[in-house]
């Protein structure tokens, strides 16, 4: 009987060990299951953060002038190099250099924003709209300094001419190997603000300040190597709200009414109009882009308007003096005869067959990427006859205005 026993023991120790070895599987799957559960939640928090950031600089950038009279629009804030929450002095750096830092959220009348594992948000701005210093121009055309790409290699486009960003929105994550995070005392956010620190927190890191462009790629939660998720603007995200503002076009057109009062005069200073214009191939114009404010005498803060768009338009003078230049508007019965007209370009043409590229030097020095229809060939060639409407107008807010302007200068 005693083999028996021995026998009967030994089948309960191996019922006992399997029954530990499923107990086991089933905890490890269960710690699994939660764990999974828990970074598709803190995704969601990252996300949803993001998302609250992204429309909070966009609408920064729309309602700039009423915070900032006589300023314009379109600008974004520095970030925040301080652990405040506020944007502070000296946080953008040089003219044209993109700046990088915290989210500034109470700049931004946020409340302090967090990703899904309770880390502040960074932020990176171009130098191309950041507010101070404020760039030399700021339009709808203005460069990105971000490239963007996907976990996978490909390329994240954002919506521009260049399909750069114009400002980045981090969401850190937990920290990876190699990132040290530590306490901040009192601050809001954990410490870690100087670019010196900014690679324990975002991949990029202090890379970002430059004139150069800059490479961000979106992570993936659960990554060993990249797990920043992001989200971003392209210019264009910035002049689409805009255009669906009722007083958006009327500031443009207004811009175009200004600069056209004060060319009328200098076009009859020889000296002023052999600085700016050149003779055409056909000899009957002279053609040349719109001089600056400082030129045309257009104080501040018109003239920091000016001068934000006057790459956008156009000048052609008649060489002889006469009223040589035939006009033609769509919206009237009649054409009309111009000693000299300016044209405005609009919005560039997106898609199809006439898509317009300002993307690169030699795109912005092609007329043919703002003018449409003959104009191109006419201005080039010094042919005198140009289409449009008289002043700028948006017909459909979805979709970019790019009729041309032309404005007959007597």
């Amino acid at each position: 009987m005693k083999p028996a026993r021995v026998k009967t023991a030994g089948h309960g120790l191996v019922a006992a060990l399997a029954l530990a070895i499923l107990l086991g599987a089933g905890g490890l799957l269960a710690h699994g299951e939660l764990d999974a559960r828990f970074r598709t939640r803190a995704q969601a928090r990252s996300i949803a953060a993001l998302s609250q950031a992204r429309e909070a600089l966009l609408g920064y950038a729309i309602s700039y002038d009423e915070s900032h009279e006589g300023q314009g629009q379109g600008y974004l804030p520095c970030p925040d190099t301080g652990n405040t929450g506020s944007t502070a002095l000296g946080a953008c750096g040089p003219r044209g250099v993109a700046a990088a830092g915290r989210l500034p959220w109470r700049t931004l009348a946020l409340s302090q924003l967090q990703d899904g594992w309770g880390e502040c948000l960074w932020y990176a701005v171009s130098g191309s709209v950041k507010h101070n210093p404020k760039p030399l121009a700021l339009n709808w055309d203005s460069p990105g300094q971000f490239r963007l790409w996907r976990g996978d290699g490909h390329s994240l486009p954002a919506a521009s001419p260049d399909g750069l960003a114009i400002a980045v929105v981090f969401a850190p994550g937990p920290a990876l190997a190699g990132q040290h995070r530590h306490g901040a005392d009192h601050a809001p956010c954990t410490a870690g603000t100087t670019l010196n620190e900014a690679g324990d927190f975002i991949e990029a890191g202090s890379d970002l300040p430059s004139i150069a462009i800059s490479d961000i790629h979106q992570g993936q939660v659960g990554s060993t190597t990249r797990n920043d998720l992001i989200t971003w603007l392209g210019i264009d995200d910035i002049y689409d709200a805009l255009r669906r503002r009722s007083d958006f076009a009327p500031r443009i057109d207004h811009i175009g009414e200004t600069a056209a009062l004060h060319l009328a005069s200098r076009l009859t200073d020889a000296d002023f109009v052999a600085r700016h214009l050149h003779e055409t191939p056909h000899g009957q114009l002279l053609t040349g882009g719109l001089a600056a404010a400082s030129e045309l005498g257009i104080a501040a803060p018109a003239g920091s308007a000016h001068d934000n768009w006057r790459d956008q338009f156009q000048v052609a003078l008649c060489k002889d003096g006469s009223d040589c230049i035939t006009v033609i508007d769509p919206e009237l019965p009649h054409t009309a005869s111009c000693r000299a007209v300016l044209l405005f370009g609009g919005e560039r043409i997106r898609s199809g067959d006439g898509r317009q590229r300002r993307g690169t030097a030699a795109e912005r020095a092609d007329v043919a990427q703002y003018l449409e229809g003959d104009n191109p060939r006419h201005f080039v060639l010094g042919i005198a006859e140009f289409h449009g409407t008289a002043g700028f107008r948006i017909t459909d807010p979805h979709r970019p205005a790019s009729q041309d302007v032309v404005r007959c200068l007597n």
